[in-house]
């Protein structure tokens, strides 16, 4: 519920780097896990591991062919030809013991043509894991659905299973929820056997720039539009796909964030002016909405909920609010952080220019 400003501890650039808009809005997620007091952090070649009551690193960078839990990196790799053997993209997974900086996996996962013969950059992100098994989606043009995803054996590297055009984002039970890209670009939200990759069920309308997001253990939330241009957020269930709540409406630039407790919050702050609302993960009840022009409040811009506390700004600085009821709870918490857990916080500076670690002493 506070967090000091006094020892905080700068994050490398790695951690943040295009990630912020000029006026300190987030554009893209943080590549970037906590685990304790240490800061696990993907830059495009390499994984850095920080302590962040110091900022300083742990270990050299971990960098690809170079009973804990364990945090995962992926990354693109360029394998050169030999002799009459073509050259070829791979994806190297690498996990790292946690707490701690020592590798404990190393995989290389050669590719399908298609990946070397696409001209653009290729993605790869760790999507999921339960010690096993990673899932990792590898996608053609950015982080388009465009994709492949592939879940592949913790311990061997093997490929367990693949689907191709799909584009897996969320897990909730034993089901990847992830866009079919379907023609001209739109996309239909589908489920997946986490054993085997089947098909669970597809929904059967098509949406342009779906964005799927956590809703709790068993539910997601898909915000997207319509080929007829309507914008919408859909709560669906994981398993079978069915929608148990959708609304339409001006959504732009929506994010929803699960407080890994009970809680999912949905928010817009880029685009247009700040709104925010807030849902129970097993019922699907929607809990409370601001701006609340009756009761005289504005809505935050969110950057986080946690363990029953939402994290976000308003003119008058950073603010925390409950999970359930959306009132104040800390009105000076010292930071707003976009990544938090019961040790530290990640958030901006005051100059909105860089990422600090703040750590947590209330």
């Amino acid at each position: 519920m506070h967090f000091n400003r006094d020892a905080a501890a700068m994050l490398p650039d790695e951690a943040s780097e295009g990630a912020f808009s000029i006026g300190g809005d987030l554009r893209r997620p943080l590549p970037v896990a906590l685990v304790g007091t240490v800061a696990y952090i993907a830059a495009t070649d390499h994984l850095l591991v920080v302590e962040t009551r110091t900022g300083q690193q742990l270990g050299a960078p971990i960098r690809p062919e170079s009973g804990s839990g364990r945090v995962y990196a992926a990354f693109i790799v360029d394998i050169p030809g030999s002799g009459t053997t073509p050259g070829h993209r791979s994806v190297e997974l690498v996990g790292i013991e946690a707490p701690g900086a020592r590798p404990v996996t190393r995989a290389t996962v050669p590719l399908e043509q298609w990946a070397s013969q696409t001209s653009g950059a290729l993605a790869a992100a760790p999507v999921w894991s339960d010690g096993r098994t990673v899932l990792v989606r590898v996608s053609r043009f950015g982080d388009s659905p465009d994709a492949t995803t592939y879940a592949i054996d913790a311990t061997s590297g093997k490929i367990r299973w693949r689907q191709d055009d799909f584009a897996a984002r969320v897990v909730a039970g034993d089901t990847a929820v992830g866009e079919v890209p379907s023609e001209s670009f739109p996309a239909k939200v589908s489920g997946l056997s986490l054993s085997d990759g089947g098909v669970r069920w597809t929904n059967t309308e098509s949406a342009h720039d779906v964005s799927i997001f956590p809703g709790g253990p068993s539910l997601v939330v898909a915000y997207g539009q319509t080929l007829g241009s309507q914008n919408f957020l859909s709560l669906l269930d994981a398993a079978t796909g069915t929608v148990k709540d959708r609304r339409t409406g001006s959504y732009n630039g929506v994010n929803c964030q699960y407080d890994a407790a009970s809680v999912t919050v949905c928010y817009q702050g880029l685009f247009g002016s700040p709104w925010a609302a807030a849902f129970d993960t097993t019922t699907g009840s929607w809990l409370w909405g601001l701006p609340d022009s009756d009761a005289n409040r504005v809505a935050p811009t969110i950057t986080s909920a946690w363990h029953g506390a939402v994290y976000g700004t308003t003119r008058s600085g950073p603010v925390i609010l409950d999970a359930r009821t959306g009132k104040d709870r800390a009105t000076a918490p010292g930071a707003a952080p976009f990544i938090v857990n019961g040790n530290v916080g990640l958030a901006l500076d005051p100059n909105e220019s860089d990422l600090w670690a703040f750590p947590a002493d209330g």
